[in-house]
């Protein structure tokens, strides 16, 4: 069963160009890159969400520290996200693995001209 996912920004696709697009898209995680539109995981569910690229202005990597835990807080844990700036808005995202969001940036890099990085 298709359920549709819910526009996050002010640009919409149609009906008929988002189905194709999220059905043939490449998954990362709980994310999708197809050629319109980029699908992000909210609530548990993944890509339910999508901003079409032509809303995206830029997309940069953002790590993270966890606080100390183990032995007097010596060991660490790093977080890593992924922050979609679009209409004026931010949307941060966080993903389980550092590769899988460094694969979508590279995607990103090649099929689109949104840049990536901190300006």
């Amino acid at each position: 069963m298709y359920i549709p996912p819910k526009a996050l920004s002010e640009k919409t696709l149609p009906p008929e160009v988002l189905r194709p697009d999220r059905v043939t898209c490449t998954h990362y995680e709980d994310f999708g890159l197809g050629d319109k539109a980029l699908y992000v995981g909210m609530y548990g569910f993944s890509r339910v969400g999508y901003i079409p690229l032509s809303a995206i202005t830029r997309v940069y990597k953002r790590l993270g520290v966890t606080k100390g835990f183990f032995e007097q807080g010596k060991i660490y844990g790093t977080l890593c996200y992924l922050v979609i700036c679009y209409d004026g808005k931010q949307k941060v995202c966080r993903f389980s693995h550092e590769e899988n969001l460094n694969a979508l940036l590279d995607a990103i890099r090649e099929k689109t001209t949104i840049p990536v990085g901190k300006p």
